[in-house]
């Protein structure tokens, strides 16, 4: 008897249900072919167009990062699960990690700033911070200057970007007034 009964709901089940799972598991496996198409796409392109490589892997992250995450809300939606209580989990930990790490967005933020907008350059001579040395490198969060007493500085980009950033190499030596 328990059996029949299983088995009555199963083929319920797979009729009323499965469809849907099948929909969902044909949307995910098109999803992730697409996904690593547009990965492969958006490298060759952010090569070609000169994006700089120290920003080509943090856009392509966040993009593929994002694409996976809709794309699993997406199929979540079709096989018919419930996400509210999920969406207000994931919203609640964003506005956690929001607000403990903002200082590391204005860091990131400084970063790409100085990246895009080039108030300096690799091998520059900058005063900044009340430090003068000269840039070895420029990462997302952070600057390293070399003084010339061979100490490396490490300035925060949010810092940088937010302050005054005098270029001694930008304009040469002799500013002819």
């Amino acid at each position: 008897m328990k059996l029949e009964e299983f088995y009555a709901e199963f083929h319920h089940w797979l009729i009323t249900r499965g469809p849907n799972y099948v929909s969902g598991i044909l949307i995910f496996l098109i999803g992730l072919w697409f996904i690593r198409l547009l990965r492969t796409r958006m490298r060759n392109r952010m090569s070609r167009q000169q994006v700089h490589s120290t920003l080509q892997p943090f856009f392509l992250s966040l993009t593929i990062t994002t694409l996976y995450a809709l794309l699993t809300l997406f199929v979540f939606n079709i096989i018919g699960w419930e996400l509210s209580f999920l969406s207000a989990i994931i919203a609640s930990f964003g506005v956690a990690a929001g607000l403990a790490l903002s200082g590391t967005f204005q860091n990131f933020a400084g970063g790409v700033l100085i990246l895009l907008l080039k108030p300096f350059e690799l091998k520059d001579n900058i005063i900044a911070q009340g430090q003068d040395g000269i840039v070895t490198s420029i990462q997302l969060f952070y600057t390293v200057l070399l003084t010339g007493d061979n100490r490396t500085i490490i300035i925060p980009n949010g810092k940088l970007f937010n302050e005054v950033i005098i270029n001694v190499t930008r304009e040469g030596t002799s500013a002819g007034f």
